[in-house]
């Protein structure tokens, strides 16, 4: 009986243990939360440049990955910081943004020749224009895209920041100068959501420079600096949106002149130039000046764009019409290759070589005698009268003044000699004249 009653009674317990057990379990599942996937954010790139130049083929690199767990008291407020889960799951895309596989956590933004650029005067007069880019100044334009990062695939499970770290590939693009700030912290506002029970919520999402604090609505959340955006809401940007990554484009203008001089030069004879430029970017396109644009912040030549078929008896080398190109592009071997041709007191402009391309400029002075003065450092120092160039790279604003000479030796001696016969005939007829007149006045008096 006392057996009977003993087993009953440990029936009784396990039973009701379990009870608890699985109310527990319950409970438990009852408090975990609901991950939720993120939303979308973006963040801009900028290329600055001369207005002078044209947008350049250039990529730029990027890769995400997780960033630093830290914790921040603000406000009496504490809020964890979490390293952002599967970087490699953002989905990245946007105009001329390459992502061919996420697996990596890396794409690419490219800009190319033809993009749309925005002006400094354009910027500073356009009220609806808000992009906030670091170093531009006046005389120089920008390039822009925007990335944008999808999170839907990526899961928060706590409420809290997710930190990411963007960083931008330190490259050796061709006259590129990389932003200095090389990564951005972009953090994930992870909040409760309270509308429903147990579930979360993206509210924001936040990029800026540092790990350092940042101070949004007058509470410190994070860190400070080129804060792109801390709402979802579109009708509610109370943050101004500034600059990503901002990168810069330096090139440089090639002006070349003609000057006739000498008392046989032909003011109005057309030399020809040829003109080789080396080591550049396939498909770069240069413009090509031979007026004033009525732009102070761009260099101009002033010679003729279009000349007719043989122009006038002295020059020898425009046999049909001829119209000189607006546009340069640089070919699949990096090089470009073109006639110009000059007349005395003409000059023409090549505009936007990057850093670190080569020229070479080769004067057809014919039969004149040629020299020319440069103001380039890196010039072969006059290894020909006739040819200026730099094989080491351009490097600053560059001028080259060619001078062609001729001179004729005026033969003086023949002409005293034929003069002397000429002063004999004079005075041979001066007498002939004199004899004839005192003749007639003789035979008059006779009669």
């Amino acid at each position: 009986m006392k057996k009977r009653n003993f087993l009953a009674t440990f029936t009784a317990v396990a039973v009701a243990a379990s009870m608890f057990s699985a109310a527990a379990m319950t409970a438990d599942a009852a408090n975990t939360y609901i991950p939720t996937a993120g939303g979308t954010t973006s963040f801009d790139k900028y290329l600055v440049m001369d207005e002078n130049a044209n947008v350049p083929n250039v990529s730029f690199e990027y890769t995400v990955t997780a960033g630093k767990a830290q914790t921040f008291s603000a406000n009496d407020k504490t809020i964890a910081v979490y390293a952002g889960p599967s970087p490699e799951k953002i989905a990245f895309s946007g105009e001329d943004i390459s992502d061919e596989t996420t697996a990596d956590s890396k794409f690419e933004i490219a800009f190319a020749q033809g993009d749309t650029t925005v002006t400094q005067a354009a910027k500073t007069t356009d009220e609806t224009n808000t992009d906030n880019v670091k170093n531009l100044d006046a005389g120089e334009k920008y390039a822009k895209k925007t990335a944008k990062l999808d999170f839907s695939e990526v899961k928060f499970d706590e409420p809290g920041i997710y930190r990411y770290i963007i960083t931008e590939t330190q490259g050796d693009a061709q006259g590129i100068t990389y932003d200095a700030d090389a990564t951005r912290i972009l953090d994930v506002y992870v909040v409760n959501d309270t509308e429903n029970e147990n579930a979360l919520t993206v509210s924001s999402y936040v990029l800026h420079a540092t790990d350092g604090t940042i101070t949004i609505d007058g509470e410190t959340y994070g860190s400070d600096g080129n804060v792109i955006s801390t709402t979802n809401d579109e009708d509610d940007k109370t943050d101004a949106k500034s600059q990503g990554f901002t990168n810069e484009y330096t090139s440089h203008d090639l002006t070349f002149s003609k000057t006739v001089a000498g008392n046989q030069g032909s003011k109005d004879k057309y030399f020809a130039f040829t003109v080789t430029i080396e080591n550049a970017v396939k498909g770069t396109v240069y413009d090509v000046s031979y007026a004033d644009d009525n732009n102070a912040n761009t260099t101009d030549g002033n010679a003729d764009s279009s000349i007719k078929a043989n122009p006038n008896s002295a020059t020898t080398v425009i046999t049909a019409a001829v119209t000189q190109p607006a546009i340069l592009t640089v070919g699949e071997d990096g090089t470009v290759t073109q006639t110009f041709y000059l007349q005395h007191n003409q000059k023409i402009a090549i505009r936007g070589l990057a850093d670190g391309t080569k020229y070479t400029i080769t004067d057809g002075k014919e039969d004149y005698a040629a020299a020319y003065t440069t103001n380039d450092d890196k010039d072969t120092t006059a290894v020909k009268a006739d040819v200026a160039s730099n094989i080491t790279g351009i490097a600053q604003e560059v001028t080259v003044d060619f001078t062609n000479t001729r001179e004729g030796i005026i033969p003086t001696g023949i002409l005293l000699s034929v003069a002397a016969p000429v002063v004999i005939g004079v005075v041979v007829l001066a007498g002939i004249v004199f004899l004839v007149v005192r003749n007639k006045k003789r035979d008059a008096e006779e009669d």
